[in-house]
């Protein structure tokens, strides 16, 4: 229940330490002074902030200080499974960044499917096919769409939905499943 309140104080204390010469932060959870902390990020001025959540709350902190949003899609509570979807909460995550004074189009999206599953299509809870499964064309297709609304990055579990601790081997397969199955159709 205090995930996000902790999550918005460290990446303030990751601010402090990333660009003060003598960093100090006195907070609810994480505290420090009179400390050295070098070298300082090469990223000016701080590396970049990449902040995912799909909750009302984690799109306010998206908007408020997220250099990328990266949701995944999975969220039962907030399940993005169309790239309609993930373009509407973009557009509340830059409304976010809109009223804390923030310029919306310095925010990039980028994407997380943790359910690939190159072995058949998945569906979700209303019987439509889950983005990112199926046949090598319809995730093809799904990537394509992603581009359209704006994902810079997507970042696919080639570990696969549900498996307990797969090979190495058969991560690998996966892996070359992408490459030389999907990755070409994308053009």
């Amino acid at each position: 229940d205090r995930r996000g309140r902790v999550t918005d104080e460290y990446i303030a204390a990751f601010k402090e330490l990333w660009m003060i010469d003598n960093p100090k932060f006195s907070g609810d959870y994480v505290s420090f002074s009179n400390i050295a902390f070098e070298p300082k990020p090469v990223q000016k001025p701080h590396p970049p902030i990449w902040t995912g959540g799909e909750s009302p709350p984690a799109l306010r902190r998206a908007g408020r200080v997220a250099d990328t949003w990266y949701p995944i899609g999975n969220n039962p509570s907030h399940r993005l499974g169309t790239p309609a979807l993930l373009a509407e909460y973009f557009g509340r995550v830059k409304k976010h960044a809109e009223d804390a004074g923030r310029e919306p189009e310095s925010i990039s999206l980028a994407y997380a499917a943790g359910w690939y599953d190159e072995r058949s299509a998945l569906e979700t809870e209303d019987g439509s096919r889950l983005i990112l499964t199926g046949e090598p064309e319809q995730i093809a297709g799904d990537i394509v769409a992603l581009g359209e609304v704006g994902v810079k990055s997507i970042f696919i579990d080639v570990l696969g939905f549900g498996v307990d601790s797969p090979s190495t081997t058969e991560t690998a397969e996966r892996m070359d499943f992408f490459t030389s199955e999907i990755r070409p159709l994308v053009g």
